[in-house]
């Protein structure tokens, strides 16, 4: 950092600018996610169905966090993460 750059304000490191990222349902992170899955399926099925599909590690770490139990549906999956969250 240089005398005239603090002398002008300017901080040491610049913030980048956040690129603007559409916002995806939960539900269609799942739907993506869960592509070509067979239900019903445990929680650790259907990580590796969701790693298998490339999912978001984020979507993969939500579906690990899921209870144990067999899910019937992605929107029984969809339904026990909204209540898991909660």
């Amino acid at each position: 950092m240089t005398r005239e750059r603090l002398g002008l304000g300017l901080r040491e490191v610049e913030p980048s600018p956040v690129p603007s990222v559409p916002t995806v349902s939960l539900a269609h992170s799942l739907q993506q996610a869960l592509h070509g899955a067979v239900f019903p399926l445990t929680a650790e099925q259907l990580t590796w169905v969701a790693r298998e599909n490339d999912a978001p590690p984020h979507v993969v770490s939500l579906l690990g966090s899921l209870p144990r139990g067999r899910f019937p549906s992605v929107e029984t999956v969809a339904h026990a993460l909204e209540h898991t969250a909660a």
